[in-house]
């Protein structure tokens, strides 16, 4: 019975995304986003390296990607760049502290379609999911 209300459910809510990849290497961070894009019905997958990042991407569904600027090795803007030419129809949002003209221009050119100033709160990404991906509402998982 509880199935079948579910069923239910997640078919008047819309199409949730199939995967949101956060990469962050904060872990308490990348875990509170991973936690509450989760709770919000999606599924999500981090790692905390830009190589990390490409091979999950070659591997796994992704719908969105939340790329965090500061990151060992390769830099935010260089996974955005690798990311839009190997995977054009992907969305990839940058996180930053520090949010300057040169950084918004550097994102454009490197494919990103919205950068968001560290810190934000939380409803920020949900809003931005639905801006989007207007079909995918957020459903609570039990």
């Amino acid at each position: 019975m509880k199935v079948a209300a579910a069923a239910r459910a997640a078919e008047a809510a819309g199409p949730m995304l199939s995967g949101i990849l956060v990469i962050e290497d904060d872990p308490d961070l990348q875990w509170h986003l991973a936690r509450m894009l989760t709770v919000q019905g999606h599924r999500v997958v981090g790692t905390s390296s830009g190589d990390g990042a490409l091979a999950l991407v070659s591997q796994w569904p992704v719908d969105l990607i939340l790329v965090d600027e500061e990151l060992p090795g390769m830099n935010g803007l260089e996974v955005a760049t690798r990311l839009r030419e190997e995977h054009p129809q992907i969305p990839v949002v940058l996180m930053t502290c520090e949010a300057t003209e040169e950084l918004h221009i550097a994102a454009r050119v490197a494919g990103v379609v919205e950068t968001l100033v560290k810190p934000f709160r939380s409803e920020v990404i949900t809003e931005l999911v639905l801006r989007l991906f207007p079909g995918a509402a957020p459903e609570p998982a039990e």
